[in-house]
């Protein structure tokens, strides 16, 4: 299903394709994460009907928000946001997303798609 699947991860002006991508990659970007960076990691494919999976730092030290925006419909979209200050659980969500093409669960994320219009 996803045999040619290709990702690039975007972190403040730097692109990374899918060649250069590896775990050390996503532990580095997300654990370094200060005010105003974020890690984006967008698929050829949506996995899951996810356009791409992102992280930014919060101005609450050591906070930082996940977000996935999922395709609904034709031209629709459903947008989730999950704050939280467990890096291991956020870089534990890139890897999966990367290497398993699997989405976080999003029982627990906020559903923040009116906040978008």
């Amino acid at each position: 299903m996803y045999s040619t699947l290709r990702y690039k991860l975007e972190s403040n002006g730097t692109t990374y394709e899918n060649d250069s991508l590896n775990a050390s990659v996503f532990v580095d970007l997300i654990t370094d994460l200060e005010l105003h960076d974020f890690v984006v990691l967008q698929p050829s494919e949506w996995v899951e009907g996810s356009m791409y999976l992102q992280a930014a730092s919060l101005e609450e030290p050591g906070q930082m928000v996940v977000e996935t925006r999922l395709q609904e419909g034709e031209s629709g979209f459903r947008h989730y946001s999950y704050t939280t200050a467990d890096t291991t659980k956020v870089i534990q969500w890139f890897l999966d997303y990367w290497g398993k093409q699997e989405l976080p669960e999003l029982e627990d994320w906020q559903d923040i798609t009116h906040e978008m219009d």
